[in-house]
């Protein structure tokens, strides 16, 4: 029996006194794409916290395709083929596009961001930034300095950081956050695109794209999962549409 390629089991997180993920289980396929939603509060991005080994679990264990990770560190983790992106962009801005792909490459294979090598030496790296740039879209743009792109370019580019070193477990926060309609559409189809074959894990609030991205979906709410399976069960949960609140609730219609 093929492991989940993400498994919480029974995760608690307190910070003092006040407990915010409280006894969180889920599993995760491998090539699913996976939608956590939930109102503000919730605790979604400290479940996010605690995946990516931000944060220690107070209890519970978490499993990377069957490895136990819980209390492995963030960079542990990500050798180990999980990667994420943050709702705030976090890309090295005077860089060129095309240098911040190759520094993504890099930290899978141990090189971490020792500038002074002879990066020229590093082909396969080379090679695997400029495949990036095409799947992207962004190889028109591979000289600019990230801090000089659009927006949602700067999104797009976060994205395939999360992908360059070749994680199967991607987890985006808040992917399209700040998008117009169009250029939310443009980041629907490039997230379809560049985790074909790849176990995503997004926390999102536009519903269009949860709806349209998600094979399964998991609500937390005060820090507990209350309901988990495909989009249309989750829609018609009678706990989910009460967690969301009357009007605020219409998100689910």
């Amino acid at each position: 029996m093929t492991a989940p390629a993400l498994r919480l089991d029974d995760v608690y997180k307190s910070f003092g006194a006040t407990q915010v993920i409280k006894g969180v289980t889920l599993d995760i396929a491998p090539g699913e794409r996976h939608a956590i939603i939930g109102p503000n509060g919730a605790g979604k991005s400290t479940l996010f916290h605690l995946i990516t080994g931000r944060f220690p679990a107070s209890s519970g264990r978490m499993f990377l395709n069957g490895e136990d990770i819980t209390g492995q560190t963030s960079h542990a983790i990500y050798r180990r083929g999980l990667a994420r992106s943050f709702q705030v962009t976090s890309l090295f801005n005077r860089l060129s596009v095309f240098e911040n792909l190759r520094v993504g490459a890099m930290r899978v294979h141990g090189a971490g961001y020792s500038f002074w090598k002879l990066l020229h030496r590093y082909r396969s790296l080379n090679e695997r930034a400029e495949e990036m740039l095409e799947m992207l879209g962004l190889a028109a743009r591979r000289d600019v300095p990230a801090g000089l792109l659009a927006y949602a370019e700067q999104r797009a580019l976060e994205i395939g950081l999360a992908i360059v070193g070749g994680a199967h477990t991607i987890l985006l926060d808040e992917p399209t956050a700040g998008m117009s309609h169009a250029e939310t559409d443009r980041a629907v189809a490039l997230i379809r695109k560049v985790t074909e074959g790849r176990t995503l894990v997004m926390v999102e609030h536009d519903m269009g794209v949860v709806f349209d991205l998600a094979d399964r979906i998991s609500v937390l709410a005060d820090g507990q999962v209350i309901a988990s399976g495909p989009p249309d069960a989750v829609r018609g949960d009678p706990a989910v549409r009460t967690a969301y609140l009357g009007a605020a609730a219409e998100v689910l219609t």
